[in-house]
């Protein structure tokens, strides 16, 4: 993962990387149509998580677990 400095780019040291930005930067690089999680400002897991290839949404807690009962089809309106 790179790191912006004064608009200089440097690899971060593996401890400044999250789970979810680790998870993210390894699913960018998997096989087309795997599932990229969206993570915050603070490297954590957003609360609504999307596959883009499918369409299905879902709730996870900040460490990525999905919460049971939460996955909705393409379309479905859903509140995390």
């Amino acid at each position: 993962m790179l790191c912006p400095h004064y608009n200089v780019c440097y690899l971060c040291p593996d401890a400044m990387i999250r789970p979810c930005e680790d998870a993210r930067d390894a699913a960018i690089h998997g096989p087309i149509g795997a599932y990229i999680p969206t993570c915050d400002d603070n490297g954590q897991y957003t609360p609504k998580q999307c596959s883009g290839s499918t369409g299905y949404c879902w709730c996870v807690t900040s460490y990525g677990q999905k919460i049971q009962g939460t996955e909705t089809p393409p379309g479905t309106a859903i509140n995390c």
